[in-house]
């Protein structure tokens, strides 16, 4: 099913930061990691009656969670094509993946789309239509102003009679056939974690539908 696009400018309600950088360690709490997709338990534990909930959650070298900050949003997430996101004025890349491999993609298993449109449909679903939490996860300590910041982002969907599930951002645009997952200068893959994902995009002939 397609949806039709939506661009809302984000506020924030409420913001509340748990922790600054700087002070010690948040105390990591279950299901905290810096890479692994995070259960659907673990986002509900933000989710509030009524609202869409933004986390972001900073890890060190280490891996260890070291700030963590929660707002209430209203308004809609942007969605800057396949790596790109617009959440609480905070621009987001999705880490280690790069945009649009092919012009045209197949979407809905049989239609022809255009990349950017593909991608700006699905995470629009998911983000403003599905989405009750929104977690994303960096490894920057800090944002550089103007820049985007490579974050993993998950969204909490389900409730009123759907079970609740993670729906795993990099994942889906990796297995969509709308991003590629980028390599170092030396050739290594910036996302061996999702590896098996982009093969299986492949296989199924998701890219190069021109």
């Amino acid at each position: 099913m397609a949806f039709s696009a939506m661009h809302k400018q984000l506020k924030v309600t409420t913001f509340v930061v748990s922790l600054l950088i700087g002070g010690a360690a948040v105390a990591n709490t279950e299901g905290a990691d810096p890479y692994a997709e995070p259960s659907a338990d673990y986002l509900r534990q933000f989710a509030e009656q009524g609202a869409k909930v933004f986390v972001l959650e900073r890890f060190d070298a280490e891996g260890k969670l070291v700030a963590r900050s929660t707002e209430r949003l209203e308004g809609a997430i942007g969605i800057d094509g396949p790596t790109g996101r617009t959440i609480a004025g905070r621009r987001i890349s999705l880490r280690g993946l790069t945009a649009c491999p092919t012009e045209k993609v197949v979407y809905n298993s049989v239609q022809t789309w255009g990349c950017d449109d593909a991608a700006r449909d699905y995470a629009e679903a998911v983000y403003n239509r599905r989405g009750s939490v929104i977690l994303c996860k960096t490894l920057a300590l800090t944002s550089a102003d103007g820049e985007a910041m490579p974050a993993s982002c998950f969204v909490l969907v389900g409730g009123n009679g759907e079970p609740f599930r993670t729906v795993n951002d990099d994942d889906s645009m990796v297995f969509l056939g709308l991003t590629n997952i980028g390599r170092t200068p030396d050739g290594r893959s910036r996302r061996p974690d999702l590896e098996a994902s982009q093969s299986l995009s492949r296989s199924m002939g998701f890219q190069n539908a021109d």
